[in-house]
């Protein structure tokens, strides 16, 4: 065991349940198995689950640490695990979820990167050794669009290969003095934000399928997902940067048409000749467009001449292009969705590409202006 560790060191972990019956002695047995040489209690935050989860596990409290909260109230998983922090009364606190695919046998590891100086880690999918089991391409799709949406608008999160975990622990002093206040499940992405880690470590796991029981996750999870992304965003520069971006975009679209129209019906230019012209006239504007106003601040001499910021630039955009293209045949012919939504979804893709990569590279901040916590 780490020498850091003392057996007056405590260690909550959060359970936020919600009809959870199946699962939560199984999940106290494997958690007790796992940290029963460490001084810890396990906190169940139920929202009143009507099959009988709260109960369940106030009966396994007579044999393990275990303390339950039953909230009649409210319900949400990220509300239940604040409230989880509130009363916790470890100095280092955790989260996992009640339905096994978390595995507990991680939580040492996590628990002993913590103690060796880490302040928040991160049980990850996206590290060398960690995934996904039995995940379809749609999902998959998903998952990794929504991390890329994280990375690109939050600094927080950049740097950070699984953002949006809900597997995690870190130090209570983290939070301490923080309100927090996440829409649905992402509470990781609160406390990366508003929080204050100076050191983020991750540790790679497998996210396992559900076994028993129905999923809490509903559809309505992705629009509270872009509303509490939205609320984030608003509390970092890179929100205002990245719109910036997004409107000299648009701008680049109406270039790339009325040219493509113009050199076609009135200078009798072929389509595809004229197409050729328009594409390269509206990456060249929408360079000018950026270098001198959405990365004004970053127009240094460590960037560089006007003429190498606009060949890295078009390099970025035509690789945004062939990402378009890729994402728009993959999502058509592999997922078995409309053309005309593949597109969209390119666009998106290609956009976050754009953007992440022109920041990082053409117009590349100073190492001091925009500091990364990462792995």
């Amino acid at each position: 065991m780490n020498s850091r560790y003392t057996p007056s060191t405590e260690f909550s972990l959060i359970v936020p349940t919600y009809c959870e019956s199946q699962n939560i002695a199984i999940l106290v047995e494997r958690v007790h198995q796992s940290l029963s040489s460490y001084s810890y209690e396990l906190v169940v935050v139920d929202d009143n689950s009507p099959d009988g989860t709260s109960e369940i596990a106030n009966s396994l409290s007579q044999q393990y640490p275990v303390r339950v909260i039953t909230r009649r109230n409210e319900r949400g998983l990220a509300s239940a695990v604040v409230e989880g922090f509130k009363q916790a009364r470890g100095e280092i606190l955790g989260v996992i979820d009640a339905d096994l695919q978390h595995p507990p046998e991680v939580i040492p590891e996590l628990l002993e990167t913590v103690m060796s100086g880490a302040d928040v880690v991160i049980a990850s999918r996206y590290v060398e050794g960690g995934g996904s089991e039995g995940w379809s391409a749609s999902r998959k799709i998903i998952s990794k669009g929504s991390k890329l949406l994280a990375q690109v608008l939050l600094s927080s999160a950049r740097g950070i290969k699984d953002p949006l975990s809900g597997f995690f622990l870190l130090r209570r002093e983290v939070i301490d003095g923080v309100e927090l206040s996440p829409t649905g499940y992402k509470i990781l992405l609160e406390v990366l934000v508003k929080g204050k880690a100076r050191e983020i470590a991750e540790v790679p796991y497998i996210f396992r399928v559900r076994e028993r029981g129905t999923s809490n996750l509903t559809s309505g999870e992705g629009i509270r997902y872009l509303k509490h992304l939205t609320r984030l965003t608003g509390l970092q520069e890179g929100a205002i940067r990245f719109l910036k971006f997004g409107l000299v975009g648009l701008s680049g679209v109406l270039v790339n048409e009325g040219l493509l129209w113009l050199l076609t019906e009135n200078l009798g230019l072929y389509y595809l000749l004229s197409a050729a012209i328009a594409v390269e006239t509206a990456i060249i504007t929408n360079f000018i467009l950026n270098d001198i106003w959405t990365f004004r601040d970053r127009r240094t001499p460590g960037n560089r001449s006007l003429l190498g910021r606009g060949l890295k630039f078009n390099l970025v955009s035509l690789g945004g292009l062939g990402i378009n293209i890729a994402i728009l045949w993959t999502v058509t012919e592999v997922v078995g969705i409309s053309y005309l939504i593949s597109n969209l979804i390119g666009i998106a893709g290609a956009t976050l590409w754009n953007y992440t990569i022109n920041t990082l590279w053409t117009w590349r901040a100073k190492p001091s202006s925009e500091p990364i916590s990462g792995s």
